[in-house]
């Protein structure tokens, strides 16, 4: 059931939000509280780590209660650490355990031990939504929250507990306690966002993984066509994704009656590095942001103390993504690349009026997004290395060979693989439709709504036979959820 894609989850949620509306509202909130940890604990494995789950609520809502209630600084100060330290302590114990003992063992040469030790699940989700807690109360940008069980609803809410998005309490809050009534259009708009999120994922996404992980399983065998064609479809493949993941857990969230935060705003729609990480992942960059970007000095140091707080921030987030030094080695090439690119504006605005391409705005912008794009697939590269296993050195200098017949191999390849050679372009295509349709930051469910209903039920029926039809079954694991 811990699988958006199984019929156990799909079960799972229908029935909980039947009885979700069939409860009187003030019950509402513990019902859906006892139906989350339900969900944790359905799985064998992750019924011992629930006290991870509970563990960590309690500890951040204790601190909390104290930070809101006691006026003395030292005192604050004190259970604010305390939580930090519960919350980054279970982070280090669970998943950095093994990346620092072997950090230890190559500076000091004293053995330590591995743990072969059963993430639990949702870990880095829960946590960081917790810890956001207790940060807003100790600065004073959110209420205390009196209500235990309340509390442990928004630390625990299954639908952003797989893929996220890593929620804030003040936004959650006002909807936790005066539970929405039932609403045929939030219902319907929910389930076409259900609907859109599986078509991304299942039809686009998933077929794209075959190609991509064909050449990243083997990158010294690749020439430099295949590489640069499987890092280009990789940056769709994971924002197909971890998007669509994202379109289901809102679409379950809004039948359910709460309203999450948006994670993606048409991030390759921006002209500059920054700006698609700013339309990216926005619950975790803003998290980042908020939490060590600012408490570092933000922008309002001297230049060079700001471009070293953006490369930490990224090497941060390459630590957040998991225990391999791929991850901190993608980290550090987004964070020089950002940093590079806030140290050069000044200059490159400069430069602008000299380059007749940026006369006409249309051109400077389609060209800029070009070049954000390219920049972003580079750089996540060396990510799908950490994810297939690769070695990224083979995969950056394997760029440079094998370009004689240009693309040519890239069909045969395929087709030695049982794969439809047509498949890459097709999939592309289908990219550019969602795209268009997610343009400035549409919100497709609430424009399909908004359509007659002819249109409408075409869109429905289009998208189910899309799935039937081209979706992946079978493969239902996807990228985001192992962080």
């Amino acid at each position: 059931m811990n699988d958006l894609f199984s019929l156990a989850y799909l079960g799972f949620f229908a029935a909980a939000a039947l009885l979700n509306y069939l409860l009187p509202r003030v019950v509402r909130p513990y019902f859906l509280l006892a139906a989350n940890y339900a969900f944790y604990c359905y799985a064998p494995e992750n019924r011992p780590l629930a006290a991870v789950l509970a563990g960590a609520t309690l500890v951040t809502w204790l601190c909390g209660l104290v930070i809101g209630k006691c006026r003395v600084k030292a005192v604050r100060v004190l259970f604010l650490l305390l939580a930090l330290a519960g919350g980054v302590g279970i982070l280090l114990y669970y998943k950095y355990w093994n990346l620092l003992a072997d950090a230890v063992t190559g500076l000091t040469g004293a053995r330590m031990a591995h743990l072969d030790l059963l993430t639990p699940l949702g870990l880095s989700y829960f946590t960081f939504a917790a810890l956001s807690y207790t940060i807003d109360v100790f600065r004073k940008r959110c209420r205390v929250e009196p209500n235990l069980l309340h509390y442990a609803m928004f630390v625990s809410f299954f639908p952003t507990m797989i893929t996220g998005p890593i929620e804030r309490y003040p936004h959650l809050r006002p909807q936790i306690q005066n539970p929405r009534r039932f609403s045929y259009s939030r219902c319907a708009g929910g389930l076409f966002r259900i609907l859109w999120g599986y078509m991304k994922k299942m039809v686009i996404a998933d077929n794209l993984a075959q190609y991509v992980s064909l050449v990243f399983a083997a990158p010294e065998t690749m020439g430099g066509p295949h590489l640069a064609v499987a890092s280009l479809l990789f940056a769709v493949q994971l924002y197909m994704d971890f998007s669509g993941c994202c379109d289901i857990a809102l679409g379950v969230a809004r039948i359910l009656g709460y309203d999450l935060i948006e994670n993606f705003n048409d991030p390759f729609a921006a002209t500059n590095f920054s700006a698609l990480w700013a339309r990216w992942h926005i619950s975790m960059t803003g998290w980042f942001r908020d939490y060590i970007y600012i408490p570092l000095g933000g922008s309002r140091c001297g230049m060079a103390r700001c471009l070293l707080n953006v490369v930490i921030v990224f090497v941060v987030s390459g630590l957040w993504h998991g225990a391999d030094w791929r991850y901190l080695l993608w980290g550090l090439i987004c964070g020089l690349i950002s940093a590079a690119g806030r140290a050069t504006l000044p200059l490159r605005r400069r430069l602008w009026r000299f380059n007749p391409l940026y006369r006409a705005q249309w051109l400077q912008n389609f060209l800029q997004r070009c070049i954000t794009f390219l920049l972003f697939a580079a750089a996540m590269a060396c990510f799908a290395c950490a994810l297939y296993n690769a070695d990224p050195l083979a995969v950056y200098t394997g760029l440079a060979r094998g370009w004689q017949n240009g693309l040519a191999g890239v069909p045969a390849l395929l087709h030695d693989s049982g794969i439809d050679g047509r498949l890459p372009v097709v999939l592309t295509c289908a990219a550019a439709i969602v795209f268009a349709a997610e343009s400035g930051g549409r919100n497709i469910a609430r424009w399909v709504r908004r359509q007659n209903f002819v249109l409408r039920w075409t869109l429905y029926y289009a998208a189910g036979a899309a799935i039937l039809f081209f979706g992946v079954f079978g493969q239902s694991a996807f990228i985001y959820q192992q962080f």
